[in-house]
């Protein structure tokens, strides 16, 4: 039974929480923003790990390598980073306003509104400059 809870306890620990993981939500988020031939991406070579090379598509579950677990904690700060998550929360904790987000097929979601249409048409880094845009999110820092 000791075993059962110690795992249960890692699964919680996995995830990330409001209040506790805003700066490891926003290294995520800076992380994917940092692509290859930009200067975000320049300002991320300097860091331990590996850059995202191109620009991938949006999608409601992600997750991070080894590298970009390594790429996260230096901009983070943090000794911890999950391997993957559900982009809708990362967004949620690193807006830090009390709001809700989510992806309802290929439409991103505050509350009960659509806020981004067609997100499978774009790449990360521009829903993420949309999401910038839209003041739901600060502009990455590095």
């Amino acid at each position: 039974m000791k075993r059962l809870q110690l795992f249960e306890q890692f699964l919680n620990e996995a995830k990330l929480k409001a209040g506790r993981d805003e700066a490891l939500a926003n290294a995520i988020l800076a992380y994917y923003y940092a692509v290859d031939g930009t200067p975000e991406g320049d300002a991320v070579q300097a860091l331990p790990g590996n850059p995202i090379r191109s620009d991938g598509s949006v999608s409601e579950q992600d997750g991070l390598s080894a590298w970009g677990k390594d790429v996260v904690k230096g901009l983070s700060g943090a000794r911890r980073c999950p391997s993957d998550f559900m982009m809708g929360d990362v967004i949620t904790i690193a807006a830090n306003n009390g709001n809700s987000y989510y992806f309802d097929g290929s439409d991103f979601v505050e509350g009960d509104k659509t806020i981004i249409s067609r997100i499978d048409k774009i790449k990360k880094r521009e829903f993420i400059d949309e999401l910038i845009k839209l003041k739901i999110i600060e502009t990455p820092k590095y």
